[in-house]
């Protein structure tokens, strides 16, 4: 199989791995997701820390205590598993190629604490603040790249540049409109922002329709382009 493809990449850098578990600040009664475990180099020090669910496509043997692993694909098992094990940190080397569909769903949900090993293309975007992922991330969560990583660190060497991404979740006070507005909206990320944001805020529908009188609102969410999404932003600081 060509690992590379599927943008899978297994962390083989035991100095990285270690900074990884002491960047992730782990408890005996955390439980952690970690996506694309491969065989298991991260799994098995995160596993002497707390408790791990492990999910991969493959199953590369990756077994011993504290470990619940989990042949599958995240993108489908997600909310199930967050709803059963009710984990509370993800600490992954995520397949690259679905770093941005992973991130829709890690906005729909509460974890304290992701830790991410993404491309530096990605990590650019999650930290930026003129881009979709990037305004979302850095409303809900306080968004560090804490490092660069070599393509050595990894078996078989990606192509490009990679970076450890840490992202704290916001205590987002209820002061903090735009913040809880877009908490709101990604959870309604299949309905036109029209309707909605009617459904979000708690203001009278006809004055709220005139307010939203604009082409942008027939779009949904992750339809917009970057530049109406800054566009939403601006006015998301006005209603």
């Amino acid at each position: 199989m060509n690992l590379d493809q599927f943008g899978k990449h297994y962390m083989i850098d035991k100095k990285l791995i270690k900074y990884i578990i002491d960047e992730a600040m782990l408890l005996p009664d955390d439980v952690v997701l970690e996506i694309g475990c491969g065989h298991g180099e991260l799994t098995k020090e995160l596993a002497r820390k707390c408790k791990v669910i492990a999910v991969d496509v493959d199953d590369n043997g990756v077994k011993g205590n504290n470990i619940v692993f989990i042949k599958g694909n995240i993108l489908d098992l997600f909310f199930e598993l967050h709803k059963e094990y009710g984990f509370n940190k993800i600490v992954a080397n995520i397949p690259y190629n679905i770093s941005e569909p992973l991130m829709k769903l890690l906005f729909k949900i509460n974890v304290e604490l992701i830790l991410i090993t993404v491309g530096k293309n990605f990590s650019d975007i999650l930290a930026s603040k003129d881009t979709r992922i990037g305004i979302l991330s850095n409303e809900l969560y306080n968004v560090e790249v804490l490092k660069k990583i070599h393509p050595k660190s990894f078996r078989p060497m990606p192509r490009v540049e990679s970076a450890l991404v840490m992202l704290e979740q916001k205590d987002i006070d209820i002061v903090d409109r735009p913040a809880i507005i877009y908490k709101e909206l990604v959870l309604l990320d299949d309905k036109k922002l029209r309707n909605a944001l009617i459904k979000v805020l708690s203001r009278k529908k006809k004055e709220l329709r005139q307010k939203l009188n604009n082409k942008l609102f027939d779009k949904r969410l992750y339809q917009l382009s970057n530049n109406e999404f800054l566009q939403l932003d601006n006015i998301l600081r006005d209603i």
